[in-house]
């Protein structure tokens, strides 16, 4: 009976210690491409074409645990509605036109699901674009390269909380992401931590 009891224990050691093994391989791989490489970064994350006009405006909100983004059109007419809560997969959920006699209102503030909307604004036929914005990569400061360009920009905004920049042009709604690498130092202070400070 205690030679059972010792196979079994020797199996169960066995078994943890090759858990712990490729446990160990996986953190080892992952902490050299963190230490290796470390970038900032920002990336286009979502897209979404817009056929109403051209877009002038932006305004980010919350509502419970839903994100939302109105995209304003420069006739003052309408407004796109855009489920962003998750960046990656941007949903519009509706195009929607003012009432009428409201034509020429902008969005002022919203707070969730309600907006203030400032009415009677002269129609304007379209928005002037500015020139182009560009995704730059300051790795190497005296050979710095373009990773993306915007051109013909009629609106960009932020949303600082979530790292969300977003951009629109005539290919429609850009949403980047803002990605700041992690420090190597940090990230081996954080497992020194978790190892020894239990």
């Amino acid at each position: 009976m205690q030679l059972a009891h010792f196979k079994s224990l020797s199996f169960t050691l066995v078994i943890g210690l090759l858990a712990v093994s490729s446990i160990a391989q996986g953190r080892d791989k992952r902490e050299k491409a963190t230490l290796e490489n470390p970038r900032d970064a920002i990336e286009v994350t979502g897209h979404v074409a817009v056929p109403n006009g051209v877009v002038h405006g932006f305004h980010a909100t919350q509502h419970y645990s839903s994100y939302y983004l109105y995209a304003e059109y420069a006739d003052g007419k309408k407004v796109t509605l855009i489920d962003i809560t998750k960046p990656n997969l941007p949903v519009v959920l509706a195009d929607v036109t003012y009432p009428t006699g409201s034509e020429g209102s902008s969005i002022v503030a919203v707070a969730g699901t309600a907006v203030l909307v400032e009415g009677q604004k002269p129609v304007v036929s379209g928005a002037p674009a500015s020139g182009p914005v560009r995704i730059m990569d300051y790795t190497d400061p005296q050979n710095p390269k373009t990773v993306r360009e915007f051109s013909g920009v009629t609106a960009m905004s932020r949303d600082d909380r979530r790292g969300l920049i977003f951009i629109a042009n005539s290919e429609g709604i850009w949403i980047l992401h803002q990605n700041f690498a992690l420090d190597p130092e940090v990230e081996k202070e954080y497992e020194r931590r978790l190892l020894y400070d239990r």
